[in-house]
């Protein structure tokens, strides 16, 4: 009979927890910080359009090439529909003598993620990452970097250096012209876009984060017909909102060996690197 009565006395204390406890809390995620990105256009002119043999584009982040939707070689008018948004585009022009001009996105590797993180900290009321101004001074250290390096490559010419507050991009190119495991009688050949950053007042390439433009083993004969030149001028941004700043360009009469490689050349120049961002905090700096 005891145990009878305190069983229901637990069981009736037990319902009058449930029935006096607070309503249940309902969890949601956090909206997210960036909007779902719209798809928009990309258009522009070449003001010389005699000179276009070929017009495309490519996402060097996904490898993936477009094709105009309209193409006006009277005009030099041409527009690429429907891209996805908050991506990076650069448009390639194959020239009636032989050229091949090309867009370079020169944005860091990470600066989506730079800028999420950046809107982020702001949300939560934390203190702004590190800021720096890139200077005249970071790029000779960046360029002094890749000079001493030690490696499979004897050649490391950068083209441009792109400053991003305390971020750094590097188009540049690389060769071997010395015999190597694969055989003698062939170059490697390569241009590719290196990243790197500065933590604590030292520069520091950013491991496996290099991209790989151009890559090839090739007779020097046939290299030596390469004629290839980058302009950061041709990369667009299509924005979250679907909006991209037109293009637009005049196809120069004779080739910048300072922005690529030109037929005829030597392996080994030395071209002074086009240098931008001095002076200029960072996407993700904030003050």
């Amino acid at each position: 009979m005891r145990c009878t009565l305190l069983a229901l006395a637990a069981l009736s204390l037990t319902t009058t927890s449930l029935l006096s406890a607070p309503p249940a809390v309902k969890l949601q995620d956090d909206p997210p910080t960036v909007k779902t990105p719209k798809s928009g256009d990309l258009t522009g002119r070449i003001a010389n359009p005699a000179k276009v043999a070929d017009l495309s584009l490519v996402s060097r982040a996904t490898r993936q090439t477009y094709t105009p939707k309209t193409w006006d070689r009277a005009a030099g008018r041409f527009t690429f529909a429907s891209l996805p948004g908050d991506a990076r585009y650069d448009l390639i022009i194959k020239t009636t003598d032989g050229r091949q001009i090309e867009g370079i996105d020169l944005d860091f590797c990470d600066l989506r993620m730079v800028r999420m993180a950046a809107e982020r900290r702001k949300e939560l009321g934390l203190p702004p990452e590190r800021t720096q101004k890139f200077s005249a001074d970071d790029a000779k250290a960046i360029t002094e970097w890749i000079s001493k390096l030690q490696d499979f490559m004897e050649i490391r010419r950068p083209l441009y250096i792109h400053g991003d507050g305390r971020r750094c991009t590097v188009l540049l190119e690389l060769m071997r012209t010395r015999e190597h495991y694969a055989g003698s009688g062939q170059f490697v050949w390569r241009v590719e876009l290196w990243y790197f950053q500065n933590e604590y007042g030292g520069w520091e390439k950013v491991p496996n984060q290099e991209r790989v433009l151009r890559r090839n083993r090739i007779a020097p004969g046939e290299w030596s017909k390469i004629h290839l030149e980058y302009f950061p001028e041709l990369s667009a941004q299509v924005d979250q909102a679907g909006y991209c700043r037109p293009i637009e360009f005049t196809i120069p009469d004779k080739g910048d060996l300072s922005r690529g490689r030109l037929p005829n050349t030597q392996p080994e120049v030395k071209t002074p690197p086009h240098i931008s961002g001095l002076d200029v905090k960072g996407d993700g700096d904030n003050n």
